[in-house]
């Protein structure tokens, strides 16, 4: 939102500041108030007690093509409106007879006034007069009704403050992310460990160590059919794993004879230096292990103990056998490892990201869901009008005799060109915050005449509704009623919609409300005009809370010009 006030977007060019502020004199210095009889205005009753309603009934007799618009809202304040009935409508030729009924009542005692109501015809104001109305307390009989002591301070637990809401939703959040970041690490260690393992020579001397501990257990003697079968299958199992990885790549999946047809071809190619006896020891082995799992054989006594010293020559001779790997080989392993190193880290971060971002989508969705759209956008990503409301608020005082007002920003000074003719006769004071452009749109108008008459509200409201629609505002609906503030002083209220130009394109609308108070006293017109956009919640709050601050001083002194 721009915080300065844009002076041109009020008045436009300055033949049109001069056409608008001139028709905006001449209607508040012109015309009077309009009276009819054809609007009456009645109560059922003029003496009630603390409580009980009252029905305020008008009366209006008009054409039957007339269009009649009743007071909306408190207008009747100090009274307080309950209850608004239907329209009772009846025609007699081309008249018609409307009678609108309210509700209303008071919780104090005391003597009160019902202020004058507007009624509008053809947009033509009419006013009802003015009732005075007694409120009268309850009597109790305390020899009838029984008295008791006061009622000792019950504590209430304090409401939680929405910080620590959303600081619970972060919590929640964070400590998610964190087991997640957790197990996505740890499991990347572990695979890393996995890869850092031992050589395949000591790999296989480490396992054949293994299986001898593992055999010597009581009880685990090798006579038993099943016991030798699961050795030999431990057995051959580190023999095919090592072959797997120094000599053949499918040695653990081959069949015994395809395996030993596959060395003595690499024998033959001169791959590895092998001894052909040695490969028949390897063949008898791999034969005595396939009888001993598939015909359940059991293999004679100190057999299995030889196969296993016989297995640890065959991995040692293999080794024995193989080539060292040249220089070239041992740097293009490294290279791959360093290559696999990097790729399982970006692995891990494009993990870890991705995870991050798939909770905080789901975490957003439960939101979502279970608060809104509006309420995730408005406090987890920012909306300007909230920001207004909830902030610092200033409470000034602007022109003399002083409009005081609260606005979320300090209202600041605008100048308003005037024709010199009008400039001799009126002194005019403006301060704004915002422009019709804007989300939000404050102005404080105050005007000093130096004739001592009243200026004609309807006047004036027709001016503020020209200037509108000089600034760009159209297809506004205008709707008015009594005011009174709470110190009491008396107004009129002007309020409804219409169409505003968008910041960014002013050839779009969007709809947008208003509200203006207007005051007058002799020599004296003063206003305030709030402009919000429709679909803004919280500037229609912050415009309520302008409006019911606004307090005047209607006292100026007499060599004040």
């Amino acid at each position: 939102m721009n915080d300065k006030p844009k002076t041109t977007l009020i008045f436009g060019n300055l033949k049109t500041k001069f056409f608008y502020l001139g028709l905006f004199i001449l209607l508040v210095l012109s015309g009077s108030d309009l009276k009819a009889q054809q609007v009456k205005a009645a109560v059922d009753s003029t003496n009630i007690l603390i409580g009980e309603q009252i029905t305020y009934t008008v009366n209006v007799e008009a054409d039957s093509t007339d269009l009649v618009m009743f007071p909306e809202g408190q207008s009747f304040v100090p009274l307080e409106l309950i209850e608004t009935y239907k329209t009772d409508t009846s025609f007699a030729g081309a008249k018609m007879n409307l009678i609108k009924r309210y509700g209303l009542t008071q919780f104090d005692s005391g003597s009160y006034t019902i202020p004058r109501q507007v009624i509008s015809i053809n947009q033509q104001p009419f006013y009802t007069d003015s009732i005075r109305v007694e409120v009268n307390n309850v009597l109790v009989d305390t020899t009838k009704q029984g008295l008791y002591d006061i009622k000792e301070i019950v504590e209430v637990e304090r409401a939680t403050s929405k910080i620590w809401e959303y600081l619970l939703y972060f919590l929640i959040l964070a400590i998610v992310i964190g087991v997640f970041l957790f197990f996505i690490i740890r499991r990347n260690r572990k695979k890393a460990e996995a890869e850092r393992k031992l050589p395949p020579f000591e790999q296989a001397m480490v396992s054949l160590k293994a299986l001898d501990e593992e055999f010597k257990t009581p009880g685990r003697g090798l006579s038993d059919q099943e016991v030798s079968k699961a050795y030999y299958s431990k057995l051959t199992d580190i023999v095919r794993h090592y072959l797997d990885e120094e000599v053949y790549d499918r040695s653990m999946e081959s069949t015994s004879g395809e395996l030993i047809e596959r060395l003595l071809e690499e024998k033959q190619k001169g791959r590895i230096d092998l001894s052909k006896e040695t490969i028949l020891k390897l063949d008898q082995i791999l034969k005595r292990a396939d009888l001993t799992k598939f015909a359940r054989t059991v293999p004679g006594e100190g057999q299995a103990q030889a196969d296993r010293l016989v297995a640890e020559e065959i991995v040692k001779e293999t080794k024995e056998s193989i080539p060292e790997p040249t220089e070239e080989e041992l740097m293009r392993d490294a290279a791959y490892r360093e290559a696999l190193a990097k790729r399982r880290k970006r692995k891990l971060i494009l993990t870890g990201v991705l995870g991050v971002f798939a909770i905080l989508l789901i975490s957003t969705g439960i939101l979502i869901a279970t608060k809104g759209f509006d309420f995730v956008k408005d406090n987890f990503i920012g909306h300007p009008s909230k920001d207004l409301l909830e902030g610092d608020w200033v409470r000034s005082e602007y022109g003399y005799p002083p409009v005081i007002v609260s606005t979320p920003r300090v209202l600041e000074r605008t100048v308003v060109p005037l024709p010199d003719s009008i400039a001799m006769q009126v002194n005019m004071n403006s301060f704004a915050y915002g422009s019709l452009i804007d989300q939000f749109y404050v102005v404080v108008n105050n005007a000093r005449f130096n004739s001592k008459e009243e200026a004609n509200l309807d006047g004036a409201v027709q001016g503020m509704i020209s200037t509108l629609e000089a600034s760009g505002a159209k297809n506004l609906v205008v709707k008015t009623e009594k005011y009174t503030t709470p110190e009491g002083t008396e107004g009129l209220r002007v309020f409804g919609s219409g169409e505003f130009p968008q910041t960014l394109n002013k050839k779009n609308f969007d709809a947008g409300e208003y509200e203006l108070l207007l005051f007058t006293t002799p020599g004296v017109l003063q206003q305030v005009l709030v402009a919000w956009r429709e679909d803004d919640q919280y500037a229609a709050q912050m415009a309520q809370r302008i409006i019911n601050s606004v307090e005047l001083q209607k006292t100026v002194p007499t060599n004040v010009k």
